[in-house]
């Protein structure tokens, strides 16, 4: 590989790494899988490892999340023993997926605790007013969360149901071109 171009992928890297560590991701896993999109061939662990610099142990157990998540495939290399991984170059469905899969951990997550809220506050019998008015306003703001909840499951619901995918990937109309040329030119 020329210097130019692993000195663009180091860059590419280490915004990715940058990026991850924001957003609380594992930075390991989004390397390994920004290298094996940027390869125009199949990578072995240990060509990832070498690149990388990190331990084959994490890149093993990294790579295998990866497999799982379907970022990531497993290929055969005719005359090699080694494991060969390439990327699923669709980043769209790569990242929605995954925004999808976490979103629908979290949204089960609160479920569960406004479930589990609203059962122990319905086991309440309590004669003091204050009490009483406290626990409805608990209630109260319980069901506003189970309805933002609610609202979050829509929206999953609708990223999942390929209107976004279809916005994004449709071509400007013909008479949006013609404006724009029109606009251009003017």
């Amino acid at each position: 590989m020329n210097k130019e171009l692993m000195e663009a992928q180091d860059i590419f890297l280490d915004k990715i790494n940058q990026i991850c560590k924001k957003l609380g991701l594992n930075n390991v896993m989004a390397q390994l899988y920004a290298i094996l999109y940027l390869s125009d061939e199949a990578l072995s662990l240990d060509d990832m490892v070498e690149r990388l610099k990190i331990s084959k142990g994490s890149a093993s157990v990294n790579i295998r999340a990866l497999e799982n998540y379907g970022a990531a495939r497993r290929v055969w290399i005719r005359g090699s023993r080694k494991d060969y991984y390439e990327a699923d170059t669709d980043i769209m469905r790569v990242i929605m997926d995954r925004v999808n899969l976490i979103g629908k951990i979290r949204l089960s997550e609160i479920d569960t605790m406004v479930k589990s809220c609203n059962q122990v506050l319905n086991s309440v019998n309590s004669a003091d007013k204050d009490e009483s008015d406290a626990t409805k306003a608990f209630k109260h703001k319980l069901d506003k969360i189970e309805t933002l909840r609610k609202q979050a499951d829509s929206l999953f619901c609708l990223l999942n149901s390929g209107i976004l995918n279809n916005l994004l990937s449709k071509k400007p109309l013909e008479s949006e071109k013609e404006s724009s040329f029109a606009a251009s030119v003017g």
